[in-house]
């Protein structure tokens, strides 16, 4: 399981930029999970091979994508763009938190789960279930690795600088994430 998480979190690493618009000052500390909740990754050796064999049982046809994020912002841009390109504009929903009142009381709740406070998160969802969260700008094309990881490990992959797992017998906290990312008003633009 370390091996591969750090593996994604590796590729992350070299292959994004994890700088956020919204201040990303929250340290695993700040991180209103606790130690017991979430499983850090702390090793940093891995075999591409094995993720890149193992990506092939993902269907991407079952992925969707539902991000919060902030007109202005470049690396919400580029995820708006980068996401329904790769895997499709029905597979990306898109919540605006300036001037909606509603998704910034979901993204205030986020904040009180994750500690989160950058843009923009990402919730990934495998089959109808939430399987990574990811905050700030990310290689799309890792999406697949990133799903096998959470299924293999039989959680959901958190990314906020760190690469965590929150276990899934911790089914409150994986409820009331899937209930926010599914319920903010869909934005355009």
């Amino acid at each position: 399981m370390k091996r591969i998480l750090a593996g994604i979190l590796l590729v992350l690493v070299l292959s994004t930029v994890m700088s956020m618009c919204i201040s990303n000052n929250s340290s695993a500390s700040s991180n209103p999970l606790t130690t017991s909740t979430v499983q850090q990754s702390t090793t940093t050796t891995s075999t591409t091979q094995e993720t890149s064999t193992s990506t092939s049982q993902i269907d991407i046809t079952k992925l969707h994508f539902y991000m919060f994020g902030a007109a202005g912002c470049p690396h919400c841009g580029r995820m708006k763009e980068e996401i329904p390109k790769q895997f499709g504009k029905d597979k990306f929903t898109y919540y605006e938190l300036q001037g909606n009142e509603h998704n910034q009381k979901l993204f205030s709740e986020l904040y009180s789960i994750l500690g989160v406070s950058g843009v923009p998160l990402i919730g990934i969802f495998y089959d109808n279930h939430l399987v990574a969260v990811i905050e700030g700008e990310y290689n799309v094309k890792s999406t697949p690795e990133i799903v096998q990881v959470a299924l293999k490990e039989n959680g959901v992959v958190f990314i906020s600088g760190k690469v965590y797992l929150i276990p899934s017998n911790h089914t409150e906290i994986i409820k009331k994430l899937e209930a926010i990312f599914m319920n903010g008003e869909p934005s355009e633009g």
